[in-house]
């Protein structure tokens, strides 16, 4: 009787061993699978963030650099026979047309054929609108410019080889960010050799130049 029990006994003893055994193997093998699904996830999300920022292209940099300039403001003065004269606020890159049409657009008797509406505006522009027949000598006055802020500039043009960053925001579309791009590409490549040349600096594709290709040049 003590064999049989002796037996049985040990037969427990050993099922019990074989049932822990499985438990402990079965509850590694699940912490290795949550384990490797974790570190899957996370590669995934690595992957996919990587490929977001990789992924912008030049024409939606641009659109970005786009909206940080549109950010900015200038003011102007509009007088003479519009609806509302006074000071405006207006975004860079506005002509004269959206300044009219702030100010309520034109009074009538006003003399628009000697106004170019097509004019960029400019921080301190003042803008004078005459009735027919009067006589103005400055119909769009521009901003007194300091002899200390020609440099970099030829014949009124900003020259993109020798201009500052700051006398690179004075271009059309062109912010802080842009205008220390081209100085970097500048120090980096050597001079611009064309004005089409400037569509190489990050950023600045043909919508950016053809805004501002006529307020440029690269001659010494």
């Amino acid at each position: 009787m003590k064999e049989i029990w002796s037996v049985h006994k040990m037969k427990v003893l050993v099922s019990i061993s074989v049932l822990t055994l499985i438990s402990v193997l079965g509850w590694s093998s699940l912490n290795e699978s949550k384990s490797d699904s974790s570190m899957q996830q996370i590669s995934f999300i690595e992957e996919v963030q990587g490929e977001e920022v990789g992924g912008n292209s030049s024409e939606e940099i641009e659109e970005l650099e786009e909206v940080e300039v549109a950010a900015q403001e200038v003011l102007i003065d509009i007088k003479g026979h519009v609806m509302q004269p006074g000071v405006y606020r207006m975004k860079i890159g506005d002509r004269i047309i959206d300044a009219v049409e702030k100010a309520g657009g034109f009074m009538e008797g006003a003399d628009s054929d000697k106004v170019n509406l097509a004019a960029l505006l400019a921080d301190e522009m003042v803008i004078i609108v005459p009735k027919e027949g009067e006589v103005i000598d400055e119909v769009v006055q521009q901003p007194v410019t300091n002899e200390n802020d020609l440099t970099g500039n030829s014949g009124g043009l900003v020259n993109i080889n020798t201009a500052s960053v700051d006398e690179l925001t004075s271009l059309t579309g062109i912010g802080p960010s842009k205008a220390k791009a081209i100085v970097d590409y500048r120090n980096e490549n050597g001079l611009f050799k064309k004005e089409e040349d400037i569509m190489q600096v990050t950023g600045i594709g043909q919508k950016s130049f053809e805004k501002l290709r006529n307020e440029i040049t690269v001659a010494n």
